[in-house]
């Protein structure tokens, strides 16, 4: 059996704004990067330098912010987005620098109305400013995004994300009050950490346009899961599946969940859920306790909150992640997270042989992680 070709890692820095790749860039050593669903991710790399030419490239491009960096295995994109603070070394003839995904802008970016104008006297404090969406919670995700990158009186907000089509139909509502000057961003994450919220991955691309290269990023959204169609992926052990590592305790298990809202004292608001099958069954009450959300009001919100909290914490109490070979049939880029996976395991030293399904909710390669290989980040709680 003929080994699969080993992909080569490479990186290109690129505007923020427009996608427009500016430079390629040369590589000292193996990139880390992670890609996970919910989440922004990151990125980091490490260039020569050379007190001389090398180095005048390397700071011509990188400029935080204003310039982000795509790193690529072969034509995929594994995750780009905005430099974010560096230090170099004064005697070493390398420079690492890192950074985060594109979600990262959002985070940083108040939620106003995309029609709000500064420039004719409205202030963030106006009714002008606020947003109330309608729908499915996926396309309020959609709506949150929107509203940040096609503000129609405010320069600079436009980046290369791609949109996706969602029927407008639904009955959920979510408002957002200018005078919250509460980020994009986190209210993009809140809304995935309802209970039924959705799943949201900004997926980047490289692609071509008039001879010129871009980097984009698909706006992948769930409904609420981001699943895959058909049958799972699927890694043996030993094999395609290099390594599988099974820790427990990392997470608190919790049978009661409580969300603090909105108020003090007798007012309080607060959400709340409880693990009954677990106490009858002789767990003790233990209690996942979140103070992230005192500005919510909603009484069906905070609860919703609760529900999602509690059906992490209460969950398996195992957590797992996989080391599978990324060039090996299912190749990285082949899949993203969202999918199902089965790890086929036979003589594991902790696991009885046996087929295990997992959901894989974010993909990475950390430092010390060989090159032809990738990490698996899975659900703490079994798909199945």
């Amino acid at each position: 059996m003929t080994a699969p070709a080993e992909r080569e890692y490479s990186a290109v820095a690129y505007d923020t704004v427009t996608g427009k790749v500016a430079a390629d860039l040369s590589l000292a050593a193996e990139p880390e990067w992670a890609a996970q669903i919910n989440d922004a991710g990151f990125w980091k790399i490490t260039v020569p330098i050379d007190g001389a030419e090398r180095t005048r490239q390397v700071r011509e491009w990188c400029v935080p912010d204003k310039t982000s960096v795509a790193v690529l295995r072969g034509d995929q994109v594994c995750q780009a987005g905005p430099i974010t603070p560096y230090e170099p070394s004064s005697d070493e003839a390398v420079f690492t620098v890192s950074g985060k995904g594109i979600w990262d802008i959002l985070d940083r970016r108040a939620l106003h109305n995309a029609a709000w104008n500064p420039g004719a006297g409205q202030r963030l404090t106006d009714p002008a400013a606020d947003v109330t969406l309608t729908g499915t919670l996926w396309r309020i995700a959609r709506e949150i995004v929107n509203h940040q990158i096609n503000m129609s009186y405010i320069p600079g907000s436009n980046l290369p994300i791609d949109l996706p089509d969602i029927d407008p139909a639904g009955t959920n509502t979510r408002t957002y009050h200018g005078y919250d000057i509460a980020p994009g961003g986190q209210r993009l994450r809140e809304l995935t950490q309802v209970d039924g919220g959705p799943d949201v991955l900004f997926q980047p691309y490289l692609t071509t346009v008039g001879g010129a290269r871009y980097i984009r990023h698909r706006m992948l959204i769930g409904t609420p899961w981001l699943t895959q169609p058909g049958v799972d992926l699927r890694f043996f052990y030993r094999r395609t599946l290099t390594n599988l590592a099974i820790s427990g305790g990392i997470r608190s298990t919790a049978t009661r969940a409580i969300v603090k809202g909105a108020g003090q004292e007798a007012g309080q608001l607060y959400g709340m859920a409880s693990a009954t099958d677990l106490i009858s069954s002789g767990w003790p009450l233990t209690d996942d306790i979140n103070t992230s959300h005192t500005d919510a009001s909603v009484q069906s919100t905070l609860d919703a909150w609760a529900t999602a909290n509690l059906s992490l914490a209460a969950g398996q109490p195992q957590q797992w992640q996989a080391t599978v070979l990324a060039d090996a049939d299912p190749q990285l880029g082949s899949y993203t997270p969202g999918h199902f996976v089965t790890y086929s395991v036979t003589d594991h030293i902790w696991l009885p042989d046996g087929n295990y399904r997992w959901r894989l909710i974010g993909t990475s390669r950390g430092g010390s992680t060989p090159r032809d290989r990738v990490d698996h980040q899975l659900q703490a709680v079994r798909a199945d």
